[in-house]
């Protein structure tokens, strides 16, 4: 049509100047002189061109929406496909596992950045066409300008997301580098306990398994063996190689035989290649679980990352069955292995007397950790008196617990009995739940010859390791209760925004109001129109300007005044003290304020007269203190302060307790 407008101009000319009582039609049945609608139409033609303009846009950008909508389909479908072939390929061997877990690790930043490139492709271009068909129009009104306006703002949001996104995406493609593990214990070597490494080795020798090239007898945990460089502590010394860890507290309720089946058990691992396996998917696991973490980061409350996180999520899942299934396998393989050594009724009995004897072993150390000042000199020796002093457990109960290794966690204990085909009946359980000090010496007796000095040894060590924890903790309570000021910090309304959009519009009313006047008779405004127009400006002026400086004079009026143990403000009647909070959140965007959310036990405050954007939500017990922001702060950096002052006084508190 623009290209016609030119044409059609100079013929509505040319009849003008040839006949002067002619009329035109121009399609809105009304009728016009030739050269007032030949001017009509040269004032239509810039928009008609911009029209035309946008119009060629359009196909684009329609095409773009539909190839966006088709990646990220594409994404999610190819995604789903991908994660649920490599989690049955998964089932076939633990090779295939790691191989397979290996390449969805790499895989996912790049199925997930399709997915959120296609969605924030077809919601970017989505929205420009819409707009594209908004400004288009000749006659803008105030809903089309409000509606581009939220289009743009919807498309630039996408893809400000999405870049975001991917941006992540990039940095968390590399696989997770596996640090240094730290165990607490004393190593024994062949001169510091040669039984105890003749017994190991006899083992090994006859399951055909690999010896490990250390031994650490330490207080806490389960048997367990590792390849994985550790530190150990006290003495900071570094261990590699293959390492087989027996915590003593088992050793002084555990006999030889049923320590035979357990040391079988773990050495089996090293037969198996389990270790080697745990530490190349240990790796893998932990990296997927870090860019779980960052998406999640990322999603906050963008919907367009919630599918992409789902995805996520959901192969993780598909991926976990593969590895619990392996998990099981190995552990009932090593279950069998292990019972080869002294029997399957030692296996079956040393998994019933361990099941039992974490309970009183986890109270003497918890007891000892909180109390390191009051612990015993041999805690091992108080686990056995606990035991013969109040008994054992109830061994039903803790039949369904399974025991946690570094990487992964046993089937329930009554599972792997049930592998071994030994029944639970009264004769193992009468064997296992045998008295502590029994007719022959535990395996801690028999294997280490200074078994009573190694105890105390761990005890010490353990004891020492509690004190260092509470110094470290009180060492961290003082700093957090001195990271806030004993003096009184009072914050005010950052209302200079609100003050500068209110005066902007104080001097564009009363310029609108003076040129009205001046120019009523170009406006075709003379006489009560030009008086209306220009009285309304004004008094918009006025009121905008009243406005303007109340909200500049509340800003002198503190918006809150944080105390060490309580935060006041003139809103409320009453100050709330730290100790009452419940929830807290700093909210901004439509509302800016800080939202409370105080105890049951706490007196909920009134609004004062002073008390504008505040509300006391009494069912809910919360409180909305409302504002325009905080003078000189950035959102982050006040939500950091509150944070600050709340911690601060948690940490007093639990000094004063302590």
């Amino acid at each position: 049509m623009s290209e016609e407008l030119p044409q059609k101009v100079a013929e509505l000319r040319a009849l003008a100047a040839s006949d002067k009582y002619a009329s035109v039609d121009l399609g809105d049945e009304v009728r016009y002189a030739p050269g007032l609608a030949a001017n009509m139409l040269e004032e239509m033609q810039p928009a008609a061109q911009r029209g035309l303009f946008l119009a060629r846009l359009q196909p684009s950008l329609a095409l773009a929406a539909i190839v966006g909508g088709l990646l990220a389909l594409a994404g999610g479908v190819g995604g789903l496909a991908f994660a649920e072939i490599a989690a049955r390929r998964a089932r076939a061997s633990r090779d295939t596992l790691v191989a397979s877990f290996a390449a969805l690790q790499r895989a996912l930043p790049v199925i997930l950045g399709t997915m959120v490139v296609g969605l924030a492709l077809a919601i970017a271009a989505s929205a420009a066409f819409e707009a594209i068909g908004l400004v288009s129009s000749v006659h803008l009104t105030k809903g089309d300008i409000k509606l581009t306006i939220a289009a743009v703002v919807l498309g630039g949001g996408a893809v400000m997301v999405a870049w975001s996104a991917v941006r992540s995406l990039m940095k968390i493609g590399a696989l997770y580098t596996p640090e240094e593990g730290t165990v607490h214990g004393r190593l024994l070597t062949d001169r510091d306990a040669p039984a105890l490494w003749r017994f190991v080795r006899e083992i090994a020798e006859r399951q055909q398994a690999v010896s490990p090239d250390a031994v650490i007898v330490g207080m806490e945990g389960g048997f367990f063996v590792t390849e994985q460089a550790l530190r150990l502590s006290p003495g900071e010394s570094r261990i590699s190689g293959r390492t087989l860890y027996l915590p003593a507290p088992y050793l002084a309720f555990l006999n030889e035989g049923e320590t035979a089946a357990i040391v079988g058990h773990e050495l089996s691992h090293f037969t198996g290649d389990d270790t080697r396996y745990s530490q190349l998917f240990a790796p893998l696991y932990a990296g997927m679980q870090r860019t779980l973490a960052a998406i999640a980061a990322e999603a906050g409350n963008a919907i367009l990352l919630r599918g992409p996180l789902l995805y996520a999520v959901h192969a993780m899942q598909r991926f976990d069955h593969g590895v619990q299934h392996w998990s099981r396998l190995r552990e009932f393989e090593a279950d069998r292995l292990g019972a080869g050594t002294e029997g399957r009724r030692h296996a079956a009995s040393a998994l019933v007397r361990t099941t039992i004897v974490a309970p009183p072993v986890g109270a003497v150390l918890s007891q000892a950790f909180e109390n390191p000042d009051q612990a015993e000199a041999d805690l091992v020796g108080a686990m056995v008196a606990q035991v013969e002093q109040r008994g054992w457990p109830e061994v039903r109960d803790h039949l369904a617990d399974s025991t946690s290794h570094p990487t992964d966690s046993h089937p329930p204990t009554s599972e792997r009995i049930r592998r071994l085909d030994v029944a639970v009946d009264d004769a193992l359980l009468e064997e296992a739940l045998r008295p502590p000090q029994g007719d022959s010496p535990c395996a801690g007796e028999r294997l280490v010859a200074d078994w009573p000095g190694l105890c105390r040894e761990l005890s010490a060590d353990f004891v020492a390791q509690a004190h260092t924890a509470h110094g470290e903790h009180r060492a961290f309570l003082e700093e957090t209760a001195a990271a806030v000021s004993g003096e009184a910090v009072t914050l005010h309304n950052d209302t200079r925004l609100m003050v500068g959009f209110q005066f902007t519009a104080t001097v564009v009313l009363t310029a609108a109001g003076i040129a009205a006047w001046i120019f009523q008779m170009p406006l075709g405004l003379a006489g009560s129109p030009a008086v209306i127009l220009t009285g309304s400006c004004l008094i918009g002026a006025a009121v905008t300007l009243i406005a303007g400086i109340l909200v500049k004079r509340s800003s002198k009026v503190p918006y809150l005044v944080l105390h060490p143990d309580r935060l006041a403000t003139p809103r409320l009647s009453e100050a709330v003290a730290w100790s009452e909070i419940e929830e807290w959140t700093v909210t901004y965007g439509n509302r800016f304020g800080l939202d409370l959310v105080l105890s049951e036990n706490a007196v909920l405050p009134r609004v004062t007269g002073a008390g504008r954007f505040t509300k006391v939500l009494r069912k809910k017990r919360e409180l909305r203190i409302g504002g325009y922001g905080v003078r000189g702060m950035k959102v982050d950096a006040f939500a950091e302060l509150v944070g600050n002052y709340i911690a601060a006084d948690k940490a007093r508190r639990a000094l004063g307790k302590s």
